[in-house]
């Protein structure tokens, strides 16, 4: 019954995502973790299953989920972590963007063409930052009851930089720094002098394959955007197709109307042609009519004039 009830709310969950942009699809797991719609309808995560923008994945204490999103990105959710995908589109073009709200817990990013091409169109909302980048792979923690760290907002780098901002101002972030947006307190983002002790603390079971697959992806991420471009690109022609089929229906009926107005035409000029024919052939009837009247009055009247002529043309 538990199985079937499961499976019901996974119906649900796709049935009502399959509206938004498909953001990325679940490529690992351990542990446990769910996902919930706008509607908060929730199913399990499994690897495979899609994730939507608009939807929310929330792990459990000891839940992994590792996602490849569709610009070619990678999304690591770490354990007891709620992460939202507000906005996202990847089309290949200057429209293309990504936009995520880390509530609690952590995640790593690793971005695909959507931050490698369009800086401005990443962005991580935490409680008391957000977190820009220029083409990178950082993760982001938020913590609300600090175990010796500070509540509030980290983020730190691997590879790449990125801009941690609070309203009262911006740092950032490269690869050996810690910077942090502590919560309560309206301050610029400080930098660490150490090492957050959560990130010494906890324990992953997954994270060893990230590398993997992220040199896997990173070449193929060109490739990929030029794909996305071109499928955009056949859609669009696809629908001009169907505009000039619809063009192309109208022309049978106008070949035939032109046609038949030709046929018309050459009625027309029948017509007047055999009127002026049988005009001729009156005329000539008419004509010969009144030639054959004058020979029989002239018969009558000059009787032995037309004897000699007989006579002659004998």
């Amino acid at each position: 019954m538990r199985s079937l009830l499961v499976l019901l709310a996974s119906l649900i969950v796709c049935s009502t995502a399959h509206s938004a942009a498909l953001f990325g699809t679940v490529d690992a797991l351990s542990g446990s973790a769910n996902v919930e719609d706008p509607s908060g309808t929730s199913a399990a995560v499994s690897v495979g299953l899609n994730i939507y923008e608009g939807q929310t994945i929330v792990s459990g204490p000891e839940g992994e989920v590792q996602l490849v999103t569709e610009d070619g990105g990678i999304i690591a959710v770490r354990p007891n972590t709620v992460f939202r995908v507000d906005e996202y589109k990847a089309e290949g073009d200057s429209s293309d963007r990504m936009f995520m709200s880390l509530l609690k817990g952590a995640v790593r990013s690793i971005t695909g063409w959507v931050g490698k091409y369009n800086h401005s169109a990443y962005r991580i909302t935490t409680p008391t930052a957000t977190i820009g980048i220029r083409g990178t792979d950082h993760e982001t923690t938020v913590i609300d009851n600090g175990n010796g760290d500070e509540p509030g907002t980290y983020d730190h780098v691997n590879e790449g930089a990125t801009e941690l901002k609070t309203p009262q101002g911006t740092a950032e972030v490269t690869p050996g720094k810690f910077a942090f947006a502590p919560k309560g307190r309206a301050v610029a983002p400080i930098f660490l002098t150490r090492r957050p002790r959560f990130l010494a603390m906890r324990s992953l079971k997954i994270e060893e394959r990230i590398q993997s697959r992220k040199e896997y992806m990173r070449p193929r991420l060109e490739r990929m955007r030029e794909e996305r471009i071109k499928t955009q690109g056949n859609r669009i022609g696809q629908g001009h197709g169907a505009t000039m089929e619809r063009h192309s229906d109208l022309r049978p009926h106008q070949s035939r109307r032109a046609g038949q107005s030709s046929l018309n035409a050459r009625g027309e000029r029948g017509l007047r042609d055999n009127r002026k024919n049988n005009n001729s052939h009156a005329e000539r009837r008419g004509e010969a009519e009144r030639e054959k009247r004058v020979a029989e009055e002239r018969r009558h009247r000059f009787p032995e004039r037309t004897r000699r002529e007989k006579l002659k043309r004998e």
